[in-house]
């Protein structure tokens, strides 16, 4: 194959990949979307500082050899840490297998980008909320307003389970089982793993008044807990509507979802 014909090729899926096939088939997090772009963005600006254009892109330019190069790069010359190198490798990753999958040219390449072994991250310490920060995050929506409302169960599921923003927004009303023994909700985690987080009384309590304005007498299984004022109950609460509700909250349940979780678990 000729170079233009091949660089050509390797620029289509590169579009496709991040247009078409991720949104479509691999996540609708935007998040997860702009890593897997930023990751491309940087491979690419890479191979620029090796003097290798756009135009003559080829299967070469992604094999083992350049991507263990590009990692010191990563490191060297952007100053990026462990953590953001593991991510920016997995990123890769992905289009690589998605490269393979479109193309069986390409699949030695994915295969070969599996064996470049992580980078050693070193454990950090981190430091819990305090109760009253905890208790001033669950006071802060207006429970005199039917968004508030919601908007504090949302916090006590959050917080009761240590879940991810998505696995919350995901759920449905066939994932919520509050009459076991143990009552209980399942998550839904990237990749479709599922995984159950048990609850203390005052998270059922808050549950069961919310389906109870929120979802009437005979909640429909397929509907989400929290859904879109917008679409319905069979549209999940969307990333823009949760960032403009609880958005400031979000980096910090990131950083301490452990520690709420204990927190919780320990009755506060």
């Amino acid at each position: 194959m000729k170079k233009n014909d091949e660089s050509a090729k390797i620029a289509y899926f590169i579009s496709d990949f991040l247009n078409t096939y991720a949104p479509t088939f691999l996540t609708n997090s935007r998040h997860t979307l702009k890593s897997y772009k930023d990751s491309l963005v940087l491979y690419l600006s890479f191979l620029e500082t090796e003097n290798i254009k756009p135009d003559c892109f080829s299967r070469e330019c992604f094999e083992r050899a350049w991507l263990e190069k590009w990692i010191l790069w990563l490191k060297e010359t952007r100053q990026c840490s462990a953590d953001t190198c593991n991510v920016r490798l997995g990123s890769l990753r992905v289009f690589l297998e998605y490269l393979g999958e479109k193309d069986i040219e390409y699949l030695y390449l994915y295969q070969e980008a599996k064996k470049i072994k992580r980078q050693k991250c070193t454990k950090k310490k981190v430091c819990g909320l305090t109760r009253n920060a905890v208790a001033a995050m669950l006071s802060a929506p207006d429970l005199s307003t039917r968004t508030g409302k919601r908007d504090v169960v949302f916090l006590t599921v959050l917080y009761a389970t240590a879940g991810h923003l998505d696995e919350i927004r995901s759920i449905k009303i066939s994932h919520i089982h509050l009459d076991e023994p143990k009552p209980y909700i399942i998550l839904l985690g990237k990749g479709g793993k599922m995984r159950t987080a048990y609850l203390l009384p005052r998270a059922v309590a808050n549950i069961r008044i919310y389906l109870k304005e929120f979802h009437g007498e005979k909640p429909e299984p397929e509907a989400y807990l929290f859904y879109s004022r917008v679409g319905g109950r069979k549209t999940k609460l969307s990333e823009p509507a949760l960032d403009k509700r609880i958005g400031s909250i979000s980096g910090l349940w990131k950083k301490y979802s452990f520690y709420l979780r204990f927190s919780f678990t320990a009755g506060l």
